[in-house]
């Protein structure tokens, strides 16, 4: 019970410090990406950058170790936030998608940021892509967060 309760104190402290901007990378807070990476940035998450395969995975992962903050339908509660619709929108809009990846690799989940692998967290982000009501493709999200740099979260429209 010790370890447990540690654990969620240490990830409340990273989160928080993110949030705060304390945790830097290379002097930029991380999910920051400088404004010349975002004028190179080619593809956004209309294009569907994601499969519907990959979702598919992505929900098993999200429900394993995310729903119980988050919720079923990922609209948060009183353990975590809204990760859908407008709560997602206003956090992500104008971001790469390798930021969302990071950000939830490092955070994530509260009692062990980083405990799942990185196709598991790609997974999870095509899954949050898909619950957002952006369209599958025929390509999956590539496991690489450079990549998932030169991909642009944007509004529905």
């Amino acid at each position: 019970m010790d370890r447990v309760l540690m654990a969620g104190c240490v990830g409340l402290i990273v989160a928080c410090a993110l949030v705060i901007g304390l945790a830097t990378e290379a002097g930029a807070r991380i999910g920051e990406v400088p404004p010349a990476v975002l004028q190179q940035t080619a593809a956004t998450v209309l294009d569907g950058v994601f499969t519907s395969a990959q979702a598919r995975r992505g929900r098993r992962v999200y429900r394993d170790n995310c729903g119980y903050c988050h919720g079923a339908e990922l609209k948060g509660g009183e353990m975590g936030p809204g990760i859908a619709g407008a709560d997602f929108w206003v956090s992500w809009t104008e971001q790469p998608i390798g930021s969302l990846f990071e950000w939830i690799k490092v955070t994530m989940p509260e009692d062990g940021p980083a405990r799942l692998s990185d196709k598991e967290y790609t997974d999870v982000v095509a899954f949050m892509l898909d619950a957002n009501s952006y369209p599958a493709g025929e390509v999956e999200l590539p496991v690489d967060k450079a990549a998932m740099d030169e991909i642009m979260v944007v509004a529905v429209e």
